[in-house]
């Protein structure tokens, strides 16, 4: 006897994949702004920063996009 695996646990094993991959990039960023102020490297804290904001707005753009559809 065979086990077929649906479509749907692939697609659900990629978004996982993809929201661990997200959620580790703002942390990443969070740490590089972090050790960038206690490096007294402003430029660099900002645009790490910045980046976190950005990847956070996107994040709740995507998601209000996916409850609406």
């Amino acid at each position: 006897m065979t086990t077929n695996l649906a479509m749907a646990d692939a697609n659900a094993a990629a978004l996982t994949l993809g929201i661990a991959v997200y959620a580790a990039a703002i942390l990443i960023g969070i740490g590089v702004g972090i050790n960038a102020l206690t490096h007294h490297r402003r430029n660099r804290a900002i645009g790490a920063f910045a980046v976190v904001g950005v990847l956070t707005v996107a994040g709740v753009v995507i998601a209000v996009a996916s409850s609406i559809s």
